[in-house]
């Protein structure tokens, strides 16, 4: 399990570092807010350890980066910062910014039980998508056959698009890299006569709703709305 701490505290976070470390976890403590957006960037972490107020650029900054690239990663916010209007900016007006909000100081052990209970939240969602059946809204996708049912009548999806539906929901609230999209799609096809573009807008003409984001310059995500 790999952890992204962004702590300017040098001393807290060492502290942190050598705690988690101690239970397993693999870490990676940054204390500046611009490397960190520059790492995040470029790896992929299961839960992220942010503080607010950092150097160059905050804590809020680095919730709608992390957000856009993984809806699903267990975001934890520490920090000294009581201000009400903080916490609303760190768990977002829609609720899609942090998991959790500790005020400095706390216990490592109040640290260690929330990430522990977040991860299970979060496997228990991923046991959920792991099963044959994937329910968004009023639609129903079963991974073994590729049907699509939208409020239980079944949809007429081409075998690309059901495909390219397959992958997203398999990643679902992930970012799919264009170069995964097309390799599962097209598998050992001509890839330049069909245009993924072109894919995407059909199948997001036959669903009730716009769930596909494009992430610009790195691929698409099925977000639930």
């Amino acid at each position: 399990m790999k952890i992204l701490l962004v702590e300017d505290d040098k001393q807290l976070g060492r502290a942190l570092k050598k705690t988690l470390e101690t239970k397993g976890y693999e870490v990676n403590h940054i204390e500046d807010g611009e490397d960190a957006f520059n790492d995040i960037l470029i790896h992929e972490y299961d839960v992220y350890l942010l503080d607010i107020n950092l150097p160059k650029i905050d804590g809020i900054k680095l919730i709608k980066l992390i957000r856009h690239k993984n809806q699903n990663a267990i975001i934890i916010m520490i920090t000294a910062s009581a201000e009400i209007e903080d916490m609303e900016k760190a768990y977002g007006e829609n609720h899609d910014g942090c998991d959790e909000y500790i005020k400095k100081p706390f216990h490592s052990e109040e640290l260690l039980l929330r990430i522990n209970h977040w991860i299970k939240v979060k496997q228990d969602q991923c046991a959920d998508n792991n099963n044959n059946k994937v329910t968004v809204d009023n639609m129903e996708f079963y991974l073994d056959t590729l049907d699509l049912y939208i409020d239980g009548i079944l949809a007429n999806l081409r075998k690309k698009e059901k495909r390219l539906l397959a992958i997203l929901l398999k990643n679902l609230g992930k970012t799919v890299s264009k170069e995964d999209i097309v390799n599962y799609v097209w598998e050992n096809e001509e890839k330049k006569n069909y245009p993924l573009r072109q894919l995407i807008s059909e199948l997001k003409n036959k669903l009730p709703k716009d769930y596909i984001t494009s992430v610009v310059g790195i691929g698409y995500r099925f977000d639930k709305k």
